[in-house]
Formats: C-alpha cells, structure tokens, sequence
C-alpha cells in the first residue's frame, strides 16, 4: 500500500517535469536584449541572447520563434534570409514566409509554397512534400518521382524506384516489398535484410525472422545486427531479463 501511495504521489511531479523538459520555451526581456528562456533539469532556468536583436521591435510569434524589424529568430538562432513581414508559424518545428518554409533555422527551398504540405509528422519529424521534391526534416530529396512518392512509416518513405529511410535512398531495397519491424530495427524486402538501415549479408533470407527482442535465422541469433553465438545469447538474455 505504501508502494502505490508514493507511485501517486510521484506522478504529478513527474508529469510537470517532463512537461517543462520538452517545454519550447518562451521568450522574455532581460534588460536592454530579448533572450529565450527555457528550463533544464541540471542547470534549471536557461537564457540564451538572441544576436542583433532590436527590443524595440521585437514580437513573439510562439514560444520558439520571433522576429524584429529585421531578423528572424528560431528559439534563440537567428535565421538569415527569412521576409519577417510575412513570416507565419506552421507547427513546431517548421516556419514560412512568402518565398520559402524553414525547418528549424534551415531553408527548404521550397518550389512553390502553395504546393508544400505535410505528410507525417513524428515529434519533431516531418515528412512533407511540394511539386517537384520531397522532404525529410531539413533534407530536400532530389531524386523523388513525386507523382508516385508516400509515407509508409515513421521513418520510411518509398516512390516507384526507391526505398528512403530518413531521407536517404536505401541502396538495393526494393518498394514494393520493403517492409520494416514495428520497432523500426530490422527491414526486409523480397530478397534483401536489413538492421537500421545497414545491409544483413551473413543471414539466411527464407529463416530470418523476428520475434520481440530475438531476431534469428536457421543457422542462429542476431543482437544489434550482428551475429552471436548460442552462448553470447544466453548471456544477452539474462542480462536483459535483470
């Protein structure tokens, strides 16, 4: 009973530290500058000055963007490029104005804007595309058929010709079988297996399979990737039980 009453009394605690770990921020003047503020559990309250910054002209469009009468700012980093008069928040992280959208500080470089929309969001994630390119966070990917381009998971995304994970063109891997574990680890298409991303070749395709935290084929096991002895996998699952 002691047990689930400090359980309970814990969480609220819990829940408003995480809030204010993953918390944007704010941003607030100290003096004769603007700073973004933000809290850390090891260091607390954190100010960060924003460089050239005009206070007088200063506005907050969320807590993690700004701008003066000359100079975009996300969070605390100034953002070259960017027409302030028609800079507007999209959801966190991404930005525009009338020329481009921004990725955190980082231009797209965008098409056309009209034709830029999100695909998947994932956190701070984006898949998104325009009429001509797709994108991955602040990659512009170049070699995309767009008319055939779709989001199949988190971190995953194919056209006709290619596989991408985060971004990236998957050397080998084939679209219309590629298939990922639910955990994103291990991947598969009709002839090829994968760990993050990294190419499988001491594996037997027909008996590879996956099962929670043990991936093997025939011939054995595979931790990481790589493959362990009968032995080294016993150990592995003790040490994974403790």
């Amino acid at each position: 009973m002691k047990r689930i009453k400090l359980h309970l009394w814990l969480f609220p605690l819990i829940i408003a530290m995480a809030t204010a770990c993953n918390s944007d921020g704010e941003y607030v003047q100290r003096g004769n500058t603007i700073c973004h503020s933000y809290w850390t559990f090891s260091f607390g309250t954190m100010y960060d000055t924003l460089p050239e910054v005009d206070v007088a002209t200063f506005k907050s469009l969320e807590n993690w963007l700004g701008h003066d009468n000359r100079h975009a700012y996300f969070k605390a980093k100034l953002v070259p490029g960017v027409d302030v008069l028609t800079m507007k928040a999209d959801k966190y992280p991404l930005f525009r104005d009338k020329n481009d959208y921004y990725y955190m500080s980082v231009p797209l470089h965008v098409t056309h804007v009209d034709a830029f929309v999100v695909l998947k969001r994932n956190e701070d994630d984006i898949w998104a595309m325009d009429n001509r390119y797709a994108y991955y966070d602040s990659l512009r990917i170049d070699s995309v058929d767009i008319k055939t381009f779709k989001v199949k998971t988190w971190n995953t995304a194919v056209d006709s010709k290619r596989v991408y994970r985060y971004g990236k063109v998957l050397p080998l891997a084939d679209p219309e079988t590629y298939v990922e574990d639910w955990k994103g680890m291990y991947s598969r298409d009709k002839a090829h297996i994968w760990y993050l991303g990294e190419l499988l070749e001491d594996v037997d395709y027909e008996t590879f399979t996956v099962d929670g935290n043990d991936a093997h084929d025939k011939n054995g096991h595979f931790y990481r990737g790589e493959r362990v002895t009968e032995q080294q996998w016993k150990e592995i699952e003790a040490r994974e039980k403790n």
